[in-house]
């Protein structure tokens, strides 16, 4: 039982590390955008879609910029240019797989609905509302993604670093 639980406990430590930088980027541009929409119109929708494409701008940021370094560090035996392409490709590939069905399903029903819905439950409060809704959001989006992580890290991920192969000289 117990190497069950240290067998959990560092799961949870790989998940929040990986994905904490991430979340701080989000957070930051999804506040931002939602108030400063909300600021421009006064309208709650264009507050709760300024939020949604925030938060993705913010989030995504983040996640590329760690995955293309490291996906840079990975391919540093191959000639510039093919190693910015596979560098690229790589990133995107791994995005696509871990974050793919977790954010169609976030972006287009969950995150906005709970930024619409939410603000207006806690009684207008805007921020509060939206940072309310952003967690909630968040459990769903974590639920798909960390199983899009771990599909990725054992099957691509192994797979790249075990068939990269020096460039031709």
């Amino acid at each position: 039982m117990n190497n069950l639980k240290t067998k959990w406990l560092r799961k949870l430590r790989e998940w929040f590390l990986r994905y904490l930088p991430a979340e701080i980027g989000g957070t930051i541009f999804a506040l931002a955008a939602a108030w400063w929409a909300h600021h421009a119109t006064g309208s709650l929708v264009v507050a709760a879609i300024a939020g949604t494409i925030g938060e993705n701008i913010g989030y995504y940021g983040v996640a590329a910029s760690r995955d293309a370094a490291r996906y840079w560090r990975v391919h540093a035996t191959h000639a510039h240019a093919r190693r910015i392409w596979l560098s690229g490709l790589h990133t995107v590939r791994g995005m696509l797989v871990e974050f793919g069905a977790a954010e169609v399903i976030d972006t287009f029903l969950v995150r906005p609905t709970l930024f619409y819905v939410m603000p207006t439950m806690l009684g207008g409060t805007l921020l509060g509302g939206i940072f309310v809704a952003k967690l909630a959001a968040d459990a769903v989006f974590y639920m798909l993604a960390i199983i899009g992580y771990e599909i990725r890290k054992h099957k691509l991920d192994k797979e790249l670093v075990a068939n990269d192969e020096p460039a031709a000289q």
